[in-house]
């Protein structure tokens, strides 16, 4: 699948390498990449020779979040401003159909982020089941910054999530830059890595989450997601009581079992 602001490759057997590819704009989302995200992800939800996803940007960044200049949004500005309804369907719910869709996949995504991860950019590395971060990132969550609220996307739900919900307010509500140091300090990514050693790390995740049943990893990501959620203890173990009684009539687990019956890896 060819694509003007993306690029996905299938680099090793399991993983997939998905690059936003406009660094000349720090790779920032337009209209465009709105809707090959969603012709990526709807192609990917039903592919199970991918199994892990690595995010990241081409350049100097991840993402600087929408694409204020973009070229689509300026013509068709009368038209999708020519009321909040209809900036509602047509604009906003395509942001945020990405982010729901990124939480949909099966495949467990990886987020390696360099340089700046803004607005939409920090809540597509938030959505992700795991961030890498190189030294240069920074984390800014724009969108208070320039008149809207800082609830966007889903930063109101994942980010109280990761960091507390008093670090959080402040975050969302100061629209500041959290630095890489910082953000692993407070939990917002799982590790700061060298910046050579970004992708070779992601991969080296990838490979370990390959050693595992697919339908382990897909049943893990669902249970993290929807417990996050979770009304109470017991309704969080109900699913987690369902995901395993699937599991265990997998040909994966009766595999494990008879190898470690046997002594084998």
């Amino acid at each position: 699948m060819e694509f003007k602001t993306l690029r996905f490759e299938v680099t090793e057997p399991g993983i997939g390498l998905l690059t936003l590819t406009r660094p000349e704009r720090l790779n920032a989302i337009n209209l465009d990449m709105l809707e090959e995200f969603h012709a990526l992800y709807e192609e990917l939800f039903s592919d199970r020779d991918v199994r892990v996803i690595i995010l990241t940007g081409e350049g100097r960044g991840f993402c600087a979040g929408a694409d204020i200049l973009d070229q689509r949004m300026h013509q068709e500005a009368p038209e999708l401003y020519a009321s909040a309804a209809t900036f509602l369907i047509k604009v906003q719910k395509k942001y945020s159909n990405m982010i729901l869709e990124m939480k949909r996949l099966p495949q467990p995504i990886i987020a390696a982020v360099r340089g700046p991860a803004a607005g939409g950019g920090m809540t597509m590395a938030l959505a992700s089941e795991i961030i890498l971060a190189a030294p240069s990132a920074k984390f800014i969550p724009s969108f208070i910054n320039i008149g809207l609220s800082g609830g966007e996307l889903g930063t109101t739900y994942f980010l109280p999530n990761l960091v507390g919900a008093s670090r959080a307010a402040e975050i969302l509500l100061t629209g500041r830059a959290v630095q890489a140091e910082e953000a692993e300090r407070i939990g917002l990514v799982s590790r700061v890595v060298p910046e050579d050693e970004l992708l070779p790390r992601a991969y080296d995740l990838a490979r370990v989450m390959l050693t595992k049943s697919p339908m382990g990893l897909n049943q893990t990501k669902e249970a993290l997601f929807q417990n996050l959620n979770a009304p109470s203890l017991e309704a969080a173990i109900e699913l987690e009581n369902r995901n395993q009684s699937i599991c265990a009539f997998t040909d994966s687990f009766r595999a494990a079992i008879d190898a470690f019956a046997q002594g084998k890896k």
